[in-house]
């Protein structure tokens, strides 16, 4: 390689250079604040995905911005195995968060190396525990990462195709999601106790030996954004412990605030054993992690987990303090709670003119929108869901699309958004829908 080459700065604004991914698309963003990106060409949009789910506290929140700097001037990254005061604070802090229940905290550097290192933690507890098998349960459209194990956790076979062996981690078993829209079936919470005992079955007639951990999303997001009904993790949480499975909550999307609680699984006053997370927390610099009980958290034996970054690097551990300070003190579980409301309602009223809407539904500010053909039917609608992402990121506004069936419409904007750019927002897409009738 010549030095030429070597110092020359090259502009790849059209992504030549990239491996192609779903992460790769014009137009070419380089500026943020709050809730709004600038393109290269000057162009301001509103940002509804929020990375997608990781700068909850708004784009380059200035307390974020000022705690990275100050710490780039002193430490980045940790020598090696050594304590850290922002490390251990900052455990501290996250143990707090359930009252000290969840004690043991873990960094890493994604959600899907958080995910990994849960239920690597859960099998080193069943070996110490003296269990008979490694089993997992996920569940159906849920969504874990894209390594090898958390892949073959998700619960969406198009995420899998083509890679072999690389997502088929022995010993999983999926279960049926808490999908009620799509379930046919006519009472909530009867559906919700159908799915919870979908999990005695699961363990009688699918697992090949015993099952020691169970992972799932609180609320699918990836999936398609579906709330379970109220009954459902409760009796969930019974049949873990009636047979001592550990319980892990993902939390990677729907944690720091999103849903109106700290975490999601506190709208159902659950106490998992574990949660994972990742996302927010880092206000945009990477940082993962999970949380464990005491008797969990201190399964693993000395040298049996370890990341190069996690509780090293310290622009994470910085950044992760200033995230703490924010959503306290500007209070952002309850400002997603009512921005939520606000948003659901609005996109509701959409519904009432708008048939090609068959579903709205969240909590707080997660929440989906599904397309279908007919109501009656619900046929999925992909091609109007692919329409309405792309008007709208025309028209100055970005979403996503997601779920197993590509018909959903997800929103997962910044916590800081304001109601008027919720309206903002409510009106475009009423905009784009009036200007669909031939999709």
């Amino acid at each position: 390689m010549t030095q030429a080459v070597l110092s020359k700065p090259h502009a790849d604004p059209m992504g030549e250079h990239l491996v192609p991914g779903s992460n790769i698309s014009n137009p070419v963003m380089i500026e943020g604040c709050a809730c709004e990106v600038t393109d290269s060409e000057g162009r301001t949009y509103l940002d509804l995905e929020a990375g997608p789910g990781v700068v909850s506290v708004g784009h380059c929140h200035p307390r974020v911005v000022s705690a990275i700097r100050e710490q780039a001037g002193k430490l980045l990254q940790g020598p090696g195995r050594y304590y850290s005061t922002l490390t251990s604070g900052l455990a501290g802090r996250i143990a707090a968060l359930s009252d000290n229940r969840l004690s043991r905290v873990f960094f890493a550097n994604s959600g899907a190396e958080a995910n990994e290192g849960a239920i690597k933690l859960s099998f080193k507890h069943a070996t110490k525990t003296h269990r008979q098998g490694y089993g997992v349960i996920a569940l159906e459209h849920g969504f874990h990462g894209r390594l090898s194990l958390p892949l073959s956790l998700t619960g969406n076979a198009a995420r899998k195709k083509g890679f072999g062996p690389y997502s088929a981690f022995p010993g999983i078993v999926h279960a049926p999601a808490p999908y009620f829209y799509r379930s046919g079936a006519k009472n909530e919470l009867d559906f919700g106790a159908a799915c919870a005992r979908s999990l005695e079955d699961a363990i009688k007639t699918r697992a090949a030996g015993e099952i020691v951990t169970m992972i799932a999303e609180p609320i699918i997001c990836v999936g398609g954004v579906f709330i379970p009904p109220a009954n459902y993790w409760p009796e969930v949480q019974e049949f873990c412990r009636k047979h001592r499975i550990t319980l892990i909550f993902d939390e990677v999307f729907s944690g720091w605030g999103r849903t109106g609680r700290m975490f999601a699984h506190e709208h159902w006053d659950l106490e998992p054993d574990a949660v994972t997370f990742a996302k927010a927390i880092g206000g945009g610099v990477p940082l993962g992690g999970f949380m464990a009980t005491e008797t969990l958290g201190t399964a693993f034996d000395e040298g049996d987990h370890f990341t190069t970054f996690g509780s090293n690097n310290q622009i994470g551990m910085a950044a992760g303090h200033a995230v703490l300070d924010i959503l306290a003190e500007e209070r952002l579980a309850d400002q997603a709670a009512e921005m939520g409301k606000r948003f659901v309602a609005g996109l509701k009223q959409l519904a009432i003119t708008h048939k090609a809407i068959g579903d709205v539904r969240g909590l707080g500010l997660m929440i989906g929108v599904e397309f279908v053909k007919d109501r009656e039917t619900k046929e999925p609608h992909p091609a109007l869901t692919a329409y309405v992402q792309k008007t709208l990121r025309a028209r100055g506004v970005l979403v996503s699309t997601t779920g197993v069936h590509g018909c959903v419409l997800r929103l997962t904007p910044p916590l800081v958004i304001t109601a008027d750019q919720i309206d903002h927002a409510i009106a475009e897409i009423d905009a784009v829908l009036h200007g669909a009738a031939n999709v």
